[in-house]
C-alpha cells in the first residue's frame, strides 16, 4: 500500500480561539527541534513522549491536552498550520495506491517541487514530488475546470463519446466536493499535494517528467474546445499511466483497457 496526501495549511491567525495555543506550540517546537514539524519529520525511540512531556510543562497543560500540528513558514515569515490527530483531520485527505485526478486540477505545472528525502512515509531514501499552491488559486482552477466540463458535455453529441461524458460528469461531482471542502478555509491557506510513498513505485528516470497536472488540464481543455477524440486519447494515456503505477504498487497486472473507448 502507498499513500498520497492532500493537505491544507491554514494561516495561524485564522484558527481564532486556538491561535494563542498554536503560536506557543510552534514557538516551542522550533526552539526544541530547531526546525518546523512536517510530514517528513521522524521521531525515534522515546523522543515524541519526551517532547510532549516537555511541552506540557512549558504550557502548563496535561499531556492528554496537547494537540499537535504540522507547520510551515512562507517567504514573508507568516506561519501556517495543519492540526493533526484523529479528532482534527479536516485539513488532510489521503488516498491509497493512486492520486485522484481532481486533486491535480488544483495545481499548475509551475507549482511542482522535486526533491530527495530520506525520512517520512516509511523513512526510506527516495526521490519525491509535491505541489504547493494557494487555496484561492486552487479554487479558481476548479471553477475553470467545471466550466470546461460543462462546455464539453454540451459538445458531445448524444450517442457518441458517452464513456467520456460519464467520466467528465463524475469528475465534475468530485470537483464540487473539493470546492465545498476548500470553502471552509481562509483563501490565503496553502494547499499541498504530496505523492508520498507512490514515488517509490515510479521509475526514477520518469520522476522528473511526471506531469499528471498538465495532462488532466489538457484533457479538459481539449474537451471544452470540442476536440473530443483528442481529449479521449489524452485521457486514455493518463489512465493507462496510473493503472501501471497502481499495478506496480499492488503487484497486480495493469488494466489493458481504459474507461474511455
Amino acid at each position: 500500500m502507498a499513500i498520497s496526501v492532500l493537505m491544507v495549511y491554514q494561516p495561524i491567525e485564522s484558527t481564532r480561539e486556538k491561535e494563542s495555543y498554536w503560536k506557543s506550540y510552534v514557538s516551542y517546537y522550533e526552539k526544541y527541534w530547531d526546525g518546523p514539524a512536517t510530514p517528513q519529520s521522524a521521531w525515534f525511540g522515546t523522543e515524541y513522549d519526551q517532547f510532549r512531556k516537555s511541552l506540557s510543562n512549558e504550557l502548563g497543560l496535561n499531556k492528554e491536552e496537547i494537540q499537535d500540528c504540522f507547520f510551515l513558514q512562507d517567504e514573508d515569515k507568516n506561519y501556517f498550520i495543519v492540526p493533526v490527530g484523529s479528532e482534527v483531520n479536516i485539513n488532510i485527505f489521503s488516498a491509497e495506491n493512486f492520486i485522484p485526478f481532481e486533486w491535480f486540477l488544483m495545481f499548475s505545472k509551475e507549482e511542482k517541487h522535486y526533491f530527495y528525502t530520506h525520512t517520512g512515509f516509511g523513512a526510506i531514501q527516495q526521490d519525491a514530488i509535491y505541489y504547493n499552491g494557494k487555496v484561492e488559486m486552487a479554487t479558481r482552477r476548479l471553477k475553470q475546470s467545471k466550466e470546461n466540463i460543462e462546455s464539453a458535455l454540451r459538445k458531445i453529441e448524444a450517442g457518441t463519446s458517452q464513456a467520456l461524458a460519464e467520466t467528465l460528469k463524475e469528475l465534475s461531482d468530485n470537483i464540487i466536493n473539493l470546492e465545498n471542502w476548500l470553502s471552509g478555509f481562509d483563501p490565503r491557506s496553502i494547499i499541498i499535494l504530496n505523492y508520498g510513498e507512490i514515488c517509490t513505485h515510479i521509475e526514477p528516470e520518469s520522476m522528473k517528467n511526471e506531469d499528471s497536472v498538465s495532462e488532466i488540464h489538457s484533457v479538459l481543455e481539449l474537451a471544452g474546445e470540442g476536440k473530443i477524440s483528442e481529449a479521449e486519447s489524452a485521457y486514455r494515456y493518463l489512465t493507462s499511466k496510473w493503472n501501471e503505477i497502481r499495478g506496480a504498487i499492488t503487484g497486480s497486472k495493469p488494466e489493458t483497457s481504459s474507461t474511455v473507448q
